[in-house]
């Protein structure tokens, strides 16, 4: 589907009106400031209940959402986005280590997913709409051949999109916040479904149903939420080669480096976890060196380093802003 740029809405915070053939974008507003770099997101696929399952059997829901926020979130302008298929291949990867199946000396540890800030978990708890009332339609049966089946309804009708959604650290495995998000479908003098079953999960004619806008501001609140957590917790970075007195970071001018951008490279000292559930309660971290960036490509970024302790940077290192 056609992508306008976030730059291009007005102040208001309105979306501009899109030609009948472009598809509306997912954001129904722009996503708020993230400060310093674009964190590293994925987005995992949405669970759906086995009703949904039961009366929306041509749509897979939980999958059809996952993407519909990927592309939400690649909309913002405000993430770099891992696909899922690049986050399966990870996850395999770190299996094969953890069992000893490949080198231990090379591939992603686990908890490290290539730079992977937040990991977006969720399932769908609500998703269409109920008819209520009496009255008559024409138009044909929904779910019919006619992708705009019962579009012309004079009974009421009310429903919601809802959605569980967990954001999880991928540097710890810690679930750092779990909340709701609904967006309620009310609509009175047509069928609010608009035959909608009839058409593609994300496809420009659902969008433009009273369902599909539904969908599309929840998932607004998604990218909302997950601006606001980002702005919570600090971007970091890895350290990907060191050579003499200069080092490589795995994020460049797509995450918004420049060069005399100051960072601090530390090392993960102690990881202290929950014995009975595991859960990691504490990290505790050591700095290694400052570094300043003198050089910055599409994916990485280059910076001398001034150390701060008897050993140098090493690969796998993280890297923080500068606190100012």
């Amino acid at each position: 589907m056609g992508v306008v740029s976030p730059n291009a809405w007005p102040q208001s915070g309105n979306a501009p009106a899109t030609p009948a053939a472009q598809a509306p974008q997912i954001l129904t507003r722009p996503a708020g400031a993230v400060a310093g770099p674009k964190r590293v997101v994925s987005v995992g696929k949405f669970d759906s209940i086995g009703a949904f399952n039961a009366k929306y059997g041509e749509w897979d829901i939980g999958g059809g959402l996952s993407a519909m926020l990927t592309t939400a979130l690649t909309e913002s302008g405000r993430f770099i986005v891992l696909e899922r298929a690049q986050l399966r291949q990870l996850t395999t990867e770190q299996e094969l280590k953890a069992s000893g199946v490949t080198n231990p000396e090379t591939g992603p540890e686990l908890g490290k997913l290539a730079g992977v800030q937040f990991l977006i978990f969720g399932a769908v708890t609500e998703f269409g709409a109920d008819d209520r009332g009496g009255g008559f339609s024409f138009g044909g049966a929904r779910g019919g051949s006619n992708p705009l089946s019962g579009a012309l309804s004079t009974q009421s009708a009310s429903g919601a999109v809802a959605m569980d959604v967990r954001i999880v650290d991928a540097s710890t495995g810690q679930v750092t916040e779990v909340y709701k998000v609904k967006e309620p479908l009310e609509s009175r003098g047509f069928d609010i479904s608009l035959g909608a079953k009839g058409m593609s999960l994300g496809s420009n004619q659902f969008l433009r149903t009273p369902l599909g806008e539904a969908v599309r501001r929840a998932i607004t609140q998604v990218v909302d939420r997950l601006v606001a957590e980002a702005n919570r917790r600090p971007w970091f970075g890895l350290v990907v080669d060191v050579a003499d007195r200069e080092v490589v970071i795995n994020a460049g001018a797509n995450s918004g480096l420049r060069p005399g951008d100051r960072f601090v490279i530390e090392r993960v000292g102690r990881k202290m976890t929950d014995p009975a559930t595991g859960e990691v309660l504490a990290v505790r971290r050591h700095e290694i060196a400052f570094v300043e960036v003198t050089s910055v490509e599409e994916k990485i970024a280059t910076g001398t380093f001034e150390l701060l302790a008897t050993e140098p940077p090493r690969r796998g290192d993280t890297v923080t802003p500068l606190k100012k």
